[in-house]
């Protein structure tokens, strides 16, 4: 079986697996598909090698038991044929017994080491010179001497031609068995780099399988999961539904079902949400109004005098009928930038004048709390903002009240900014105040969030910051908050430039 059959074998399975389930395998018959196709690869790697092993082992044993054998049974046969010759001529010669004895010894061992190399050598190649070297041998010393008895005195043994011929057919025979042992090691080595071929191979589809099945797992889940996370992302923090779909097989077209379930649940929730604070907003303010009118009517003794005690009473019903009729209009403005529908048109804003308007708002808190509000403009003049300028002036406001608000008496609050080349100017606020806790900076910008810290001494309602965010981003805008090393924290927004 060829390393080449087994690759085919694994395409047509591994073609008959996507046709049979045509994208509707989950993620477990997808990881155990490429888990089955590395064990396929490996263990058909590992098939071929030990079958070119166990050749190579036979290859190896054939040569060590066989033809090393006959190799040194051929020297055996050639030394007992010359023994033979010597040792029969001394006996015509010096007529002693004790050559007859020497030629049986030697006769018995070139016979011996006939019989092994014929047991040894097989039909084929330099068995076929040895079988021819048996029938010739034995066919002339038929009737020469009698098997086992000494040949007599005088009496001839077999002419110097044929002992010629017998020492011939012997060199060939070890000449050929010697280019069978060449061959043999030839094919111990081809198959050798047979071997090592098909291993590489194996392993070089192991890694292509390996990359495939990296591609394909990043594709079918790493991917669905990125989609997934960036849609939880989004939805965490602008609470915008939109559809997903995740492709990677049923498990995740059930978790697309169920985050989209989950997403248009919570969408019409806060739709819910901010049209009963809209709507509670607006019958409030209302009533609201009615009273604060008639607080001041009173209070400007319209109905007629009043006293120290009534009016000092009636003026703080008046600042706290300020402070809620505040957070009515920044409810509404939640609602307002919510719905995306803005009742002004958008024109171009002047960023100096647009930032001293500002700080000019805060001059009397901060020359209270004597906090210094520095201003560095760039040195180039910047080009005029491009937005609707209530909503932008909103956005100093809040950024920059919160820096006054949080910053310690006779610290600074420092307003910078600078002109970028994508269209848009980014702005800095940095206070030194306490800065913000590592694990709240992420929720800075949610809706009705406020810091612990500040929770039980500072007023607010937690709004600020994130209509700031969401008039921001309805530019095009970015803003993020770090804290400074030297403490405190910096916000930093861009808007629109008309440049």
């Amino acid at each position: 079986m060829s390393f080449a059959n087994i690759l085919f074998i694994t395409g047509q399975f591994y073609g008959a697996g996507k046709l049979s389930m045509a994208f509707k395998a989950g993620i477990k018959q997808k990881l155990s598909l490429i888990f089955f196709l590395f064990f396929l690869i490996f263990t058909g790697t590992v098939g071929v090698l030990l079958f070119n092993v166990q050749s190579m082992v036979q290859t190896t044993e054939r040569i060590v038991t066989t033809n090393n054998k006959i190799d040194k049974l051929a020297v055996v046969l050639l030394n007992s044929l010359f023994d033979m010759e010597a040792h029969h001529k001394k006996l015509i010669v010096l007529k002693k017994d004790r050559y007859s004895e020497y030629f049986v010894q030697a006769k018995n061992k070139f016979e011996k080491a006939l019989t092994e190399v014929l047991h040894l050598a097989g039909t084929e190649g330099s068995g076929k010179i040895w079988h021819e070297l048996e029938f010739s041998y034995y066919r002339h010393r038929k009737g020469l001497w009698s098997e086992g008895e000494p040949p007599e005195i005088g009496q001839l043994w077999v002419t110097d031609k044929v002992v010629s011929l017998w020492q011939s057919n012997i060199t060939l025979a070890k000449t050929t068995n010697q280019d069978e042992i060449e061959a043999a090691l030839h094919e111990l080595n081809t198959k050798s780099l047979i071997s090592v071929r098909n291993g590489l191979y194996g392993f070089c589809l192991s890694v292509l399988v390996g990359l495939f099945g990296i591609w394909y797992l990043s594709r079918s889940i790493f991917s669905p999961l990125k989609t997934l996370a960036t849609g939880l992302r989004r939805i965490s923090q602008t609470k915008v539904h939109k559809p997903i779909t995740l492709r990677g097989g049923h498990e995740f077209n059930e978790l697309a079902a169920a985050y989209n379930e989950m997403s248009h649940q919570l969408t019409e929730e806060e739709n819910i949400r901010n049209e009963f604070v809209a709507t509670l907003s607006h019958e409030i303010r209302t009533p609201l109004s009615s009273i604060r009118e008639s607080v001041n009517m009173i209070v400007e003794e319209v109905f007629g005098p009043v006293n120290s005690n009534q009016t000092k009473f009636l003026k703080i019903a008046s600042v706290e009928i300020q402070r809620i009729n505040k957070l009515l209009n920044y409810l509404l403005n939640v609602s307002v930038l919510e719905s995306g529908i803005r009742k002004k048109a958008a024109s171009k804003v002047n960023p100096d004048k647009l930032v001293k308007h500002s700080t000019e708002m805060f001059a009397s808190l901060a020359k209270k709390k004597t906090v210094s509000l520095i201003i560095n403009g760039p040195e180039e003049k910047a080009p005029p903002l491009y937005g609707v300028k209530e909503e932008l002036q909103q956005v100093f406001i809040n950024i920059l009240g919160n820096a006054i608000k949080f910053s310690p008496e006779g610290q600074a609050v420092f307003i910078s900014w600078e002109i970028k080349t994508e269209g848009f100017i980014l702005f800095h606020i940095a206070d030194r105040g306490p800065g913000i806790d590592e694990k709240e900076i992420s929720l800075v910008f949610t809706r009705y969030y406020r810091a612990k810290g500040v929770r039980d001494h500072l007023d607010g309602v937690g709004l600020g910051l994130a209509i700031s965010k969401k008039i921001v981003t309805s530019y095009g805008g970015e803003i993020k908050v770090e804290n400074n090393e030297v403490g405190g924290c910096t916000f930093s927004f861009t808007l629109p430039s008309c440049n």
